[in-house]
């Protein structure tokens, strides 16, 4: 069963179009747009330049009526989108008055190494928690002459539902973030090495975390900027764990490729109650998360899962 775009209920619509050609795309992104400026609601267009040109060729007069930014500039990375598109709402909310914020976007997949698609992946299942109250509508293009198979394929479970034209229809694909989201470790992660540095900490030995992690990537060839921003994510992980967990946990490093992997557990043994994986984000609109969000922003890649019941926060920093 499928129904007319602009048919919306209360809360988020997270949609996917997969198209092949220039006219399968604007059949998805044009009846998009139209059923935004009918209402007048606030439309945001990211996408590439190249894209951002059909658009407007194929909207004329009312082309200046939406809002274009690229697809980089509305977050090189998971967290810096997500506080991107948090930003874009709170900035639009108030004008909306009973209408709908609508982004159409495409995320930026070429040159993405499997770990960072992965944490692009997870970010497409996550909005449907982080925004599922928030009257969005977004609808993520995915084109078939530029995204590979593999990750059209995954579009399918991470989005509710499917666009064709101006057509939408459940995804039979679906799966609930929650689901989507249940193991210790993202795709493609390897497990902690047989020899990484670090070992147990509690309270009194925070200051000792931080060295060890200043030194650690200074020896690894950080630069003593993102080696600081590894300080300061550490602090925060090891901290909360210390306030908000059982006092006590374990901190490892290591290194990866062409990353430096730094994975803090709390060792309480609650099967990771008191944290779950979308904590930290989006920007939280209290204090509590705040540490969280702070590792998020710092960090290239951050997961929090559950792995042989502790909570585990693995942060992720490129070495170059």
């Amino acid at each position: 069963m499928s129904v007319d775009m602009s048919v919306e209920r209360p809360g988020l619509a997270h949609r996917c179009c997969v198209c092949a050609s220039d006219d399968e795309y604007l059949a998805a992104a044009v009846p998009f747009i139209e059923a935004g400026l009918v209402r007048d609601d606030p439309v945001l267009a990211a996408v590439p330049r190249a894209n951002t040109a059909l658009l407007r060729r194929a909207l004329g007069a009312r082309a200046g009526w939406i809002d274009y930014t690229e697809p980089v500039a509305f977050g090189h990375r998971p967290p810096e989108r997500l506080a991107a598109l948090d930003r874009y709402w709170r900035q639009n909310a108030p004008r909306v008055a009973g209408g709908r914020l609508r982004v159409l976007c495409e995320p930026v997949w070429a040159g993405r190494s499997p770990r960072e698609i992965a944490a692009w992946t997870y970010l497409e299942s996550h909005v449907n928690v982080l925004f599922g109250a928030a009257d969005v509508s977004v609808l993520c293009l995915y084109d078939t002459r530029v995204v590979p198979a593999g990750i059209v394929a995954e579009c399918r479970r991470t989005h509710p539902e499917l666009v064709r034209g101006g057509r939408v229809r459940p995804s039979e694909h679906y799966v609930h973030p929650t689901v989507y989201s249940t193991g210790p470790l993202e795709p493609g992660s390897a497990p902690v090495p047989v020899d990484p540095m670090g070992g147990p900490f509690t309270a009194s030995d925070l200051v000792s975390v931080r060295d060890e992690a200043l030194a650690y990537a200074r020896r690894r060839g950080v630069s003593r900027a993102r080696a600081l921003d590894l300080v300061f994510a550490v602090n925060e992980a090891t901290a909360n764990a210390v306030l908000h967990g059982s006092g006590r946990g374990s901190v490892w490093f290591w290194t990866e490729d062409d990353e430096l992997i730094c994975e803090v557990t709390d060792d309480s043994g609650d099967g990771g109650a008191a944290i779950g994986p979308f904590a930290g984000c989006p920007p939280p609109r209290d204090e509590c998360g705040r540490g969280l969000w702070l590792v998020r922003q710092l960090c290239d890649r951050v997961h929090i899962g559950v792995a042989n019941g502790r909570t585990v926060v693995r942060m992720h920093l490129a070495i170059h």
